[in-house]
């Protein structure tokens, strides 16, 4: 192998290795970001079960 090629091989190598980096970084979700996604998951979701317990009472009579 020549100088030039192995250069390049851990030029190579270090490239790889930053774009694993920058994508993990890219990955990452703000804490503050993720909860209120939850939080507004988590209300649809309520409701969500109001709808269907109220549906259901009345397809079966209850109200």
């Amino acid at each position: 192998m020549s100088q030039n090629e192995t250069e390049r091989h851990f030029e190579l190598r270090n490239l790889d290795k930053d774009m694993e980096k920058a994508s993990a970084e890219a990955s990452r979700v703000n804490p503050k970001e993720h909860a209120r996604r939850l939080r507004g998951e988590n209300r649809f979701l309520l409701l969500f079960l109001v709808l269907v317990l109220g549906v259901s009472c009345y397809l079966l009579g209850v109200f």
